[in-house]
């Protein structure tokens, strides 16, 4: 019914399918290389344009409602320049790149839920009719609460926003009343400028106390390392300058002054020689006194009296004789008292020369010693020299420790003195350059505005809802499905039925109406499935299905009947022992043998009702009889139905088995397969669900092929991947969907056969599905039913 049968080395699959490794039958484009045209995506809108109106009629509706209850809001806006300003007062708004982050940070303080307290603080507005109108009309006891309540109303009737390279900031209020909305707007700059000029002042006491504090303990630490320095100068005697270069020019001075002091004693003690052997050799011929001055004096006195007499009066004159005679008495006295007055001078050169001796000795004396004194005071230094060199490095440590110390607090007292005198400036700052005004227009509610967006939005919405929930759907319900995900054919989709199939073997659709969708779909799928095996007089099939409750056990009844229907021997073997369910009932109904009883060889196949083994082929064409196609008559007798009837054997086990293992692994089961197929055309195996158990695996030796039920809109891809893999990909002729909802699959447009189906209902008999209604749809789309579709006749 639903894909065209051509030959194959491995049996007879769809035409559009080429064969793929591991004989699995991959149509093209089943790499999932195909692509999604405009028609898939129109498809994907028809197929869930249910949610798609609904939505759009739920969102719409819902604005227009909103809109036209809605009261009428006013608009006022404030325009906000930002200044930037640096530690010098000057405007920096031209650089972007650094004032960038700090309009942002203004932008956000603006819309800081403390801001907007302080403009309800500001304003009273918790007393305010039109604010409390906005607030709903409720006035809260609490002052706490009211405050909150208030400000979280502010917060959402404003709105604050700056453009990219611009420093204004636009604020905007939206209100019931027009001199509200003014009024807030032109409050918060300066709610915003007292709240930051507030923390700015907290934040410098706050600084400054902290630096107060660190100069304190800094000062401490000062003040303590000067006591470290001088404790450690007075312990170990090093004064200022000790243990470095001070030290060596007082060495080198007092080395100097040393070797000065030996070569003055050495000096001293030469000139005290020499002045003695000077002061020995003074001469005493130039002696004088004041007698022999006073001699002199009256000799050279005489002398010219003398003189003048004689060249006056000539010799013998006796004034001349008596001067002569006084002249000689004067040179005589004169004479000896020359010789006192050099002995006189003598002396006086003798203890003149002892004095200088004395003297020149008295230096040298005093030199040497001095020399000794500054040697011994050299060594002194000299050993204290090599000491202090010695406590060099911990001076040093200990002064540049109390030199930083006096640094830092040198360092915090200017920051200290700098924060209290510098004026505070802000580094951001906000003005008003356009003041909000009562603004009488009403701004919303605007009905046509709303809806209209409403309409185009919740349309955009629900086409992406319907793209998402199609993106998310990993059931499988088409045949391009399964060929692209796994490579495999579909060689039917059962349709579901509003009863499901009765216990009654009598009453199966197959053979009860014969001319209905269900009869030809079953035909179908046993053409198909004859066709994997064309040469071969009988066939095995095993069917599966990844979970319970798949329909794997009516697939297989079905397959049967529709085999016994085109007039062939047919017998389902059930071999899920682990419950029990429509084959265990119908098999009570025909009383059919024990499955057991065949494996222990308590009842012989031969004794199963049926003839013998057939020796011709079914011809499709010829030998459909008046059970099949041709549907001359409505009605079959009772002798036609019995011998039909003949033709069907069902095999199975009235109670659970406890070890179905065991009994799958004896070689008596596996030759009553070989026996059932020397008696049958067709031996249809109903093996457990294989992600339940692992039974399924096992039996595909048995069979020639193996066959996947899939239920429709309910088995996932996970599901059959998994199945797959576990059964392997080379055991699987093909995939067969059960549970169809054929209404809903062509609702759908998947673009296969099923859609057009309905403009073909006339071919068929009985009950065909029908367009499910709304509260179906509905219930469908929101995955709240999964129930069998409606049906008409």
């Amino acid at each position: 019914m639903n894909n065209l049968a051509v030959p194959s080395p491995h049996g007879t699959v769809p035409a559009n399918y080429s064969d793929y490794p591991g004989a699995i039958y991959a149509p093209s484009g089943a790499d999932g290389s195909e692509q999604v045209g405009l028609r898939d995506l129109v498809r994907v809108i028809l197929r869930h344009k249910f949610i798609i109106l609904s939505l759009i009629a739920a969102v719409t509706l819902g604005t227009l409602v909103w809109q036209v209850t809605s009261p009428n809001l006013y608009r006022s806006s404030v325009n906000v320049q930002v200044e930037l300003i640096d530690d010098l007062g000057t405007n920096q708004a031209d650089v972007l790149a650094r004032n960038v982050q700090r309009i942002a940070n203004e932008v956000k303080l603006y819309r800081s839920r403390s801001s907007a307290e302080r403009v309800v603080s500001d304003l009273d507005l918790t007393s305010d009719p039109a604010f409390i109108r906005e607030m709903g009309g409720e006035v809260l006891a609490d002052d706490r609460t009211r405050i909150n309540a208030a400000t979280s109303q502010l917060l959402e009737m404003t709105r604050v926003q700056a453009e990219d390279g611009s420093d204004l900031i636009d604020l905007t209020v939206t209100s019931r009343s027009p001199r509200l909305s003014a009024e807030i707007a032109n409050a918060f700059p300066e709610a915003v400028s007292q709240m930051k000029a507030r923390k700015n002042e907290r934040r410098r006491e706050a600084l400054i106390d902290e630096l107060e504090a660190e100069r304190s303990d800094r000062m401490d630490a000062a003040r303590q390392s000067a006591e470290d320095l001088a404790e450690f100068r007075v312990n170990n005697r090093m004064l200022v300058g000790s243990g470095g270069a001070e030290d060596l020019a007082q060495l080198n001075r007092i080395f100097t002054e040393a070797a000065s002091a030996s070569a003055l004693g050495a000096g001293s003690a030469a000139q005290s020689a020499g002045m003695a052997r000077a002061a020995s050799m003074r001469s005493t011929a130039d002696a004088t006194s004041a007698a022999v001055q006073n001699l002199q004096r009256q000799e050279a006195e005489l002398s010219a009296n003398v003189a003048r007499l004689s060249q006056t009066y000539g010799p013998g004159y006796p004034e001349l004789a008596r001067v002569q005679s006084e002249l000689s008495s004067v040179q005589s006295a004169l004479a000896r008292e020359q010789r006192q007055a050099r002995a006189a001078a003598q002396q006086v050169a003798a203890a003149e020369s002892a004095r200088v001796r004395e003297t020149a000795r008295a230096q040298a004396s005093g030199d040497a010693a001095r020399a000794g004194q500054l040697q011994a005071v050299v060594s002194r230094l000299s050993a204290d020299a090599y000491r202090n060199v010695q406590n060099s490095p911990l001076l040093s440590q200990l002064e540049n420790e109390a030199v930083a110390a006096a640094a830092a607090v040198a360092e915090i007292s200017e920051r200290i003195t700098r924060v209290r005198s510098e004026k505070m400036v802000q580094g951001v700052s906000s003005s008003i350059i356009s003041p909000a005004v009562e603004n009488r227009e009403p701004v919303s509610p605007s009905p046509l505005k709303f809806t209209l967006i409403a309409l185009i939005g919740s349309g955009i919405l629900g086409v992406f809802l319907a793209f998402t929930i199609e993106m998310l759907d990993d059931r499988l319900r088409t045949v391009r499905q399964i060929s692209k995900y796994f490579g495999l054919p579909t060689l039917g989709m059962l349709p579901m039925l509003e009863n499901g199939i009765s216990d009654k073997l009598r009453e199966s659709p197959v053979f009860a109406e014969p001319q209905s969708l269900f009869a030809e779909v079953a035909r179908s799928i046993y053409s198909e499935t004859r066709a994997l095996r064309p040469g071969s007089a009988s066939q095995s099939i095993l069917i599966t299905s990844p979970l319970p409750g798949d329909g794997k056990s009516v697939v297989a009844l079905t397959l049967a009947a529709a085999a016994v229907a085109m007039g062939k021997r047919a017998v389902v073997l059930d071999l899920d022992l682990r419950r029990s369910g429509i084959l265990q009932r119908i098999q009570q109904d025909i009383n059919a043998p024990e499955l057991m009883d065949l494996v222990h060889g308590e009842v012989d196949v031969k004794s199963i009702s049926g003839p013998t083994p057939a020796t011709r082929e079914f011809d499709d064409e010829s030998d459909v009889g008046e059970f099949g196609k041709s549907g001359s008559r409505d009605i079959v007798d009772q002798t036609e139905a019995d011998e039909r009837l003949n033709r069907f054997a069902l095999i199975s086990a009235s109670q659970p088995v406890e070890e179905p293992s065991a009994v799958l692994g004896s070689s008596r089961f596996q030759r009553l397969v070989n026996e059932l197929k020397d008696r049958y055309d067709l031996v249809v195996v109903n093996a457990p669900a294989t992600l339940a158990v692992r039974d399924a695996r096992s039996m595909c030796d048995y069979t020639d092929d193996t066959l996947v039920v899939a239920r429709w809109g309910h088995t996932t891809i996970d599901q059959m991947r998994a199945t797959l893999e576990l059964l392997g990909s080379g055991r699987i002729a093909g995939c067969v969907f059960d549970q169809v909802d054929y209404a809903e699959h062509a609702r759908r447009r998947y673009g296969d056969s099923v859609q057009f189906y309905q403009e073909s209902a006339s071919y068929f008999s009985g009950e065909h599905p029908l367009r499910p209604s709304w509260k179906t749809r509905l219930a469908r789309a929101f995955g709240l039913q999964r129930g069998y579709g409606r049906y008409a006749t």
